[in-house]
Formats: structure tokens, sequence, C-alpha cells
């Protein structure tokens, strides 16, 4: 009802969206494998040290079509769920920063064919905007995700 009055105050503004992560590696094995290492495998290369809830002795698994990661006392923690699959191809999930809700960005990861029998997973974190929470958020993953990713490529036999 308020909102009939002259008197009613504006809605807050929209905060500006800002560029996207964008990161590849390449991996020496085909996108199916790729794919396998990534989503069944998670939990044999998921740098707890640097991005996680409980630390040393969680692990991280994709189960269920979300993210989670499970502390040494069986207690759960919910990542990302996912929003769209194409096997072997592409994965694309809805990302909190804070398992426990957070602000959501979209994640998305592509495994493209790349040179010889080779895969390039391609990752791209997007949602991002102005407010300074999402700032801040946004900087942590500028630098995680490089390393995760090149953990990733280490476990599947590749090299920086």
């Amino acid at each position: 009802m308020s909102d009939l009055f002259s008197d009613a105050s504006p809605p807050p503004p929209t905060p500006e969206r800002i560029s996207p992560i964008e990161f590849e590696v390449t991996v020496p094995v085909p996108p199916e494998h790729a794919a396998a290492g990534f989503a069944e495998h998670i939990h044999l290369w998921w740098p707890v040290e640097d991005l996680s809830v409980w630390g040393a002795g969680s692990f991280f698994d994709l189960e269920d079509n979300a993210l989670v990661e499970t502390s040494v006392d069986e207690v759960e923690a919910v990542w990302a769920e996912v929003s769209r699959t194409e096997q072997s191809t592409r994965l694309e999930m809805v990302w909190r920063h804070h398992p426990d809700g957070g602000t959501p960005t979209d994640l998305t990861i592509e495994f493209l064919r790349g040179p010889g029998n080779g895969t390039t997973l391609s990752l791209v974190h997007d949602g991002w905007n102005t407010e300074a929470r999402s700032k801040t958020e946004r900087e942590l993953y500028q630098n995680f995700w490089p390393l995760a990713l090149t953990k990733f490529q280490r476990f599947m036999g590749g090299t920086p």
C-alpha cells in the first residue's frame, strides 16, 4: 500500500554487474575423461586447504546434482547446485560462496576438444556485481580458480 503515496521510498538501485572470471587449462585426455575426472573424482584434486568450510579432512563430491562438502563429523555443506549438464561437454552450477546461502553466482564449465587428443577445460564464473561483498568474493575466486584448475590439470596428467 505504501507505494500508492508520493512519499514512498524509491526501490534501491540495482548494483552494476562486473566482468566474469574466465580461466582455461588443457589436459592430455579426451573430453569424456576430463569431465569424469572433474565430476567423479573431485575429492582427489579439490584444494580443501584453499576453499573449504572445515579444511583438511573434508570430502568434496558432486552428488545428487550438488557440490557437497562433508566434514570428518559427517556434517554437509552445499557449495553449488547443478542447473544444467550436457554429458562430457558442459556443467552449469548456481554457486554460493557461503554454503549456508550466500549470494548466488553462475559457474559454467565446458570440456572442449583440445590439441591432439586433449581437452581444454574452460571455466566462466559470472554474476558478480559492484556491491562490496560481491567484489570481495570475486577477488577470492579470481585467485582460487587458477589454483584449483591447475591442481585438476596435474591430477589429469597435464603440466601447467
